[in-house]
């Protein structure tokens, strides 16, 4: 390990005295929170864990008296060792405040944001305020994103690998801010842009004058050339929303062939579709063409870039930048009388793994939480309002596990509602109602997928009828809305009480373009309560088997444009009051009344041709007589058939 007379390590937590450092390792990368486990010594064998664990604290690397590198972050594990001769032994891990958010799970619904927008809102929540965003393009904004169960952290890394971002992390001696970003190119250099050379130094050992490296491998290796991905919507289900993204210029070396072909590609338009793809290429070559280095100077930090110099080969004398790093250094002075074997002076190393400046790096996707089955959700929709729906018959929905406990049209994008039938304008159509439960599924286990796929009765929603006792009816039944009324279609399936039942609150209205056929086995009853219009298009029968009776409680009138035929086998008898005519079967016709007019207005003729015409004729007996029948009388009885109502 590379030695630098003048180098040494120190360690300052935020509350109490300071320890010195026997040996450190810090892991380092783009887009991963950095971990730093430290070996300490103190005088002091009570160390109060209280004034370290979960505080601030600065670690630095100096070079005589000038600060080469600061590390801060918060104590996440301290502990207490052995005590030898006059000093006691420590272990501390310091992390970012970032490394905190793997520490809190949650879930819950952003809609309408950009990613940048949704993880700036999740990191502020939490106080991290240390945070810089040096966003160069423009993000489209996710109308429904689901954070699944995830951690925070795992749920920001994920988003932020989908859409191509990563972080960084800047030190300085009171704190450190979070760098997000969209272009690796834009994180700078470890000097002055144009000033900021690192020296090849392959045969480094013992003490050395300058930092330098001595080990720079460079590997290319054969990785995905093309990237495809396909997915769906249904606003636009004709088009299948395929994008493709090549290597181009990095493919001179394999074969371009290399196709990855991913379905769902996590996308709904195409303004989002494009950048998708190429990021998802990006992370499958972000270690196509990489250089991996070892050496002894700690300016180099992930994301900034170097010019290396002094390499044999010409091309490789350019400029790099850092991806991850590595480093570890011991201390051995720290010790003093009790570290005898254990080395002299002070020593230093890291590994690293770096890229062409020019190349893009991309960090690699974040497997997204699948949803294992179905989940519960209720109805909701704006206040007062019991159909909430767009122009797809989608609603808004409340989840159980949703804390911001909205209940209104803001709890949950537009969720499509699957149907029994559903054609091209036909089929069959039920909007779940405000305060229903429904059953969720998820499309592909996509919880930022969710489709409603059944439906089920609750405590605060029964069934039409009580259970098990109507457990043989059927029902179709609504109920209307903003109102107390319901329309009904009911089959009863109980042996001798089969019955089908239609309830209709205010109109039905039947088409039958055709025929239309109807059989019944016994009685028919019809009522109707106010009018009765059948219009019939050609010629109307009706036979009645035995007798047909009609009352009419106003007026009746028949009017026929041809002739009107009344056959009667037996008799036919009119009669009004005191007045009746009766025509019989054996050819009579008589006629009573209190008195009766008979005008011609022209011609008149009485004709009896087999026998004699008598006038006043002796006995003056009626042929007939009228049974006194009342229009009150009628009236009454018409009357007695609505009255039960």
């Amino acid at each position: 390990m590379p030695r630098q007379s003048d180098l040494r390590f120190t360690f300052e937590p935020l509350k109490g005295d300071p320890f010195e450092v026997v040996s450190f390792t810090l892991e380092e990368g783009l887009s991963q929170p950095f971990k730093l486990e430290l070996e300490l010594v103190s005088h002091n064998a009570a160390i109060d864990f209280n004034r370290l664990l979960d505080l601030a604290a600065l670690f630095t690397l100096w070079r005589g008296e000038t600060p080469v590198r600061y590390v801060h972050g918060l104590v996440s594990l301290f502990q207490q060792g052995d005590t030898g001769f006059r000093r006691t032994r420590y272990t501390a891990v310091l992390e970012p405040t970032l490394a905190r958010f793997d520490l809190r799970s949650n879930w819950r619904i952003f809609q309408g944001q950009t990613v940048p927008d949704i993880i700036t809102s999740v990191l502020t929540e939490q106080k991290l305020t240390d945070l810089r965003s040096e966003i160069c393009f423009e993000h489209q904004p996710r109308e429904y994103c689901v954070q699944a169960g995830e951690t925070d952290l795992d749920f920001i890394a994920r988003l932020a690998a989908e859409e191509g971002l990563l972080y960084t992390f800047e030190h300085r001696a009171d704190g450190h801010t979070l760098v997000l970003t969209d272009r690796v190119g834009g994180l700078g250099t470890i000097g002055t842009h144009t000033d900021c050379p690192v020296i090849y130094q392959p045969m480094g050992g013992g003490d050395s004058k300058e930092p330098a490296l001595n080990r720079f491998h460079y590997t290319e290796q054969v990785r995905t050339a093309v990237q495809v991905q396909r997915d769906y919507t249904f606003t636009h289900p004709r088009y299948n929303q395929q994008h493709t993204a090549t290597g181009d210029q990095d493919l001179n070396n394999q074969h371009k062939d290399y196709e990855r072909y991913d379905y769902p590609g996590r996308y709904k338009r195409d303004i989002a579709g494009k950048p998708f793809t190429k990021t998802r290429l990006a992370a499958l070559r972000n270690d196509a063409k990489l250089a991996h280095l070892e050496g002894d100077d700690a300016r180099l930090q992930p994301g900034l870039a170097f010019d290396l110099c002094e390499h044999p080969r010409e091309d490789f004398n350019d400029r790099w930048r850092t991806i991850a790093i590595s480093h570890e250094g011991k201390q051995h002075t720290s010790l003093q009388e009790e570290s005898f074997g254990s080395g002299l002076g002070t020593s230093y190393t890291l590994k690293a793994s770096a890229i062409r400046w020019t190349s893009d790096w991309k960090a690699p996707l974040r497997d997204k939480p699948c949803i294992d089955g179905p989940q519960i959700a209720t109805v909701v929709g704006p206040p007062g309002e019991e159909i909430y729906c767009d122009e797809w018959g989608r609603v808004k929905m409340q989840f159980p596990w949703d804390r911001a406990d909205k209940n209104n049209d803001q709890s949950s994008c537009w969720i499509r509602v699957a149907q029994g039938w559903a054609g091209a304008t036909w089929g069959a159509m039920a909007i779940p109602r405000v305060g229903q439960e429904l059953i969720i599924s998820y499309l592909d286990g996509d919880p930022d997928q969710p489709i409603a796929t059944g439906r089920t009765y609750r405590e605060t929603n029964l069934p039409p009828y009580e259970l098990p006792k109507h457990k043989t009816r059927m029902t179709i039944k609504s109920r209307t809305h903003k109102g107390e009324g319901f329309n009904e279609l009911r089959f009863e399936d109980e042996r001798g009480q089969e019955e089908v039942f239609i309830h209709a609150q205010k109109d039905q209205n039947t088409v039958v373009k055709n025929n239309q056929t109807q059989s019944i086995g016994a009685d028919r009853s019809s009522q109707v309560g106010q009018d009765e219009t059948i219009t019939v298009g050609r010629t109307r029968m009706r036979v009645v088997k035995a007798n047909d009776t009609l009352k009419v409680g106003g007026g009746k009138n028949d009017h026929v444009a041809g002739e009107y035929y009344i056959g009667v086998g037996k008799q036919l008898r009119l009669e009004c009051g005191k007045t009746v005519i009766e025509l019989n079967e054996n050819g009579d016709l008589n006629i009573t009344c209190e008195n009766f007019n008979i005008t011609g207005m022209n011609a008149g003729k009485v004709n009896t041709l087999s026998g004699k015409l008598d006038l006043n004729m002796s006995g003056k007996a009626c042929g007939t007589s009228a049974n006194g029948v009342s229009g009150a009388d009628i009236q009454g009885d018409v009357d007695g058939y609505f009255n039960h109502e």
